[in-house]
């Protein structure tokens, strides 16, 4: 009779091949059983992968592999059940033992720790594991999950992680643009309010990013133009390069600059369908006109998304109320260059207009809820919103936005280590695709 080798030996050949290959990727050594195997395939010797040391903890590995449909499969997952006699021989020894299922021709590959799965004896009597196939996918993304499953919990080993470049993002988005001249000029009025008072009477309407300090008006609008001759001394009129108001040492001066970009923002949030609250001092999408919701389109980090911004709650027990998008902000001078340091938060209102009797539990609810991804979202959909030049009108935009401060790291955060210890509710509130805020 002629030799044969049957094609399950090479599917699980292949199966300990891909093994292989994921292992040495992570960085770790790998050392196939040779010989005679009870039931492990190869042992898994940690390494740091940046300094090189080796650590002599160790994870033993038994591969399954296969080339048809897993048990129970669906899109999302699939069983094993284990030979009783493996599973007494896994749960018996001193070593972490690692079961891996696989579909080589697919590279498919997915795991599982055998004692911490059948830790509950309710799973040792059904002898049955069930793997997710997003959650258990054995690859790179692994290593850390590994570590902490091989190293004893008081070794004080420490490993380096491994060079990976990531992005962080603060809530500083940086002022591109501000008018090159701001005027000033004496006037009889001392108060804001006065002098818009006067304006009532008057048939040209002036805009609103203008201060008044110690009877003499400051504005980013030339006041020798009409209808600023009826509000001021036209022979005071002085003109101004901004900037030696924007970096001058004397403070005062800073604060008149900072007092018309103020100003100016609110003029400019009408053309982006935001209103101005003074008493909660915070800027949010304007109600529609319908009361129907009112959704945007932004582009994300990564893709294009849409956020509804602004929407209306029925609630059986209080009156109905409505939820806007808002923000709170505030000018900041950092390393010689302006930002505008935003804040994410939630305007609420009965009517779409007047503020809610319950602002301030509601603000506290959503906020105790909201996870640190949810939080930068919505930064980031400000950030793009306020940086859009197409919503303003007939090329009046006196100040221009172009993007958040970030920070690019050559070694990342690899949060997957510690959340491995969190407790499930946790982790879902702390684990995210999007980059770090800070």
């Amino acid at each position: 009779m002629k030799k044969t080798i049957l094609q399950t030996s090479l599917t699980g050949q292949k199966g300990v091949n891909l093994i292989e290959r994921i292992v040495l990727d992570m960085g770790f050594l790998w050392y196939p059983t040779q010989g005679i195997e009870a039931g492990i395939d190869g042992i898994v010797e940690i390494r740091d992968s940046v300094t090189g040391e080796v650590s002599n903890s160790i994870l033993q590995l038994q591969s399954k592999a296969t080339t048809k449909p897993f048990q129970g499969e669906t899109e999302y997952g699939f069983d094993y059940t284990c030979d009783p006699r493996d599973l007494e021989y896994w749960l018996r020894g001193n070593a972490p033992v690692i079961l891996i299922i696989s579909r080589p021709d697919t590279n498919e590959a997915y795991w599982t720790s055998v004692k911490d799965y059948f830790s509950s004896p309710d799973r040792c009597g059904t002898r049955k594991i069930h793997f997710d196939k997003e959650r258990d996918r054995f690859d790179t993304s692994c290593r850390t999950a590994l570590i902490s499953l091989a190293l004893p919990k008081d070794s004080g080993i420490y490993f380096a992680p491994p060079p990976k470049r990531e992005t962080l993002y603060s809530n500083l988005l940086r002022v591109s643009k501000f008018p090159e001249y701001l005027f000033a000029a004496r006037t009889t009025f001392r108060t804001r309010r006065e002098l818009w008072e006067t304006t009532r009477n008057i048939e040209q309407k002036i805009r609103s990013e203008w201060t008044i300090r110690s009877n003499s008006v400051f504005s980013f609008t030339d006041l020798a133009i009409a209808p600023w001759h009826q509000l001021c001394d036209l022979g005071t009129v002085e003109c101004f390069d901004t900037s030696t108001w924007a970096y001058s040492d004397d403070i005062d001066r800073r604060w008149v600059f900072v007092e018309l970009l103020n100003y100016s923002l609110r003029e400019e949030a009408r053309n982006l369908k935001l209103r101005f609250n003074k008493q909660q001092e915070c800027y949010y999408f304007e109600a529609t006109p319908t009361l129907r919701p009112r959704q945007i389109t932004y582009q994300s980090i990564s893709n294009k998304t849409s956020r509804t911004v602004f929407r209306g709650y029925p609630n059986t027990q209080n009156p109905r109320y409505y939820r806007h998008s808002a923000f709170k902000a505030k000018f900041q001078l950092y390393d010689n260059a302006w930002y505008l340091e935003l804040v994410p938060t939630y305007y609420f209102t009965w009517d779409g207009y007047k503020t809610d009797h319950f602002y301030e539990d509601r603000l506290k609810g959503i906020k105790r809820l909201e996870s640190n991804s949810a939080v930068l979202g919505q930064l980031i959909m400000w950030s793009e919103y306020l940086s859009r030049k197409d919503l303003m009108d007939n090329g009046l935009q006196l100040i221009e936005f172009d993007g958040l401060l970030s920070f690019e790291l050559d070694s990342g955060i690899d949060e997957t280590l510690w959340l491995r210890n969190e407790d499930p509710y946790a982790k879902e509130l702390l684990s995210s695709t999007e980059p770090l805020l800070f």
